[in-house]
C-alpha cells in the first residue's frame, strides 16, 4: 500500500451523494456491475457513467465505499497533463524508484 499526493483538475464528487441536478442514471453508481456485466451481458450504468465524467473533461470520481468506511478514488490517468500532479508519498526514500531497483531489492542476498 502507498500514500500519494494529488493535485488535479476537475473531478465528480459523489461523497455527499446526488444532487438533483444531475442526471437520474448516477443514483444507479452503486450497482452490483459485476451481475450486470457478467450474469446478464448488460453494460453496468456506473460504466456509462465513468465515459460522461471522462468526455466531461473531469479526471476521475470520488466517491464513498459500500463496503468499508473510507472514499474511493478512479481516476483516469490517460486524461491527466501538465498540470495536474499525481506523485508517491515516500519521504523516507524506502521505495524502489525504477523496475531495475525492484529487481535488485529481490536478488538472493550475496554468499
Amino acid at each position: 500500500m502507498v500514500t500519494y499526493l494529488l493535485g488535479l483538475g476537475p473531478l465528480v464528487d459523489l461523497r455527499d451523494g446526488v444532487d438533483a441536478a444531475w442526471d437520474p442514471l448516477w443514483n444507479d453508481f452503486y450497482c452490483d456491475w459485476r451481475a450486470l456485466y457478467f450474469d446478464k451481458g448488460v453494460e453496468p450504468p456506473s460504466w456509462v457513467m465513468g465515459d460522461i465524467a471522462m468526455a466531461s473533461g473531469t479526471k476521475g470520481i470520488v466517491f464513498p465505499s459500500v463496503l468499508v468506511a473510507g472514499i474511493n478514488l478512479v481516476l483516469y490517468t490517460e486524461l491527466l497533463d501538465a498540470n495536474d500532479r499525481l506523485s508517491v508519498y515516500d519521504p523516507d526514500g524506502g521505495l524502489p524508484r525504477n523496475q531495475r531497483s525492484w529487481e535488485e531489492d529481490r536478488a538472493p542476498p550475496a554468499p
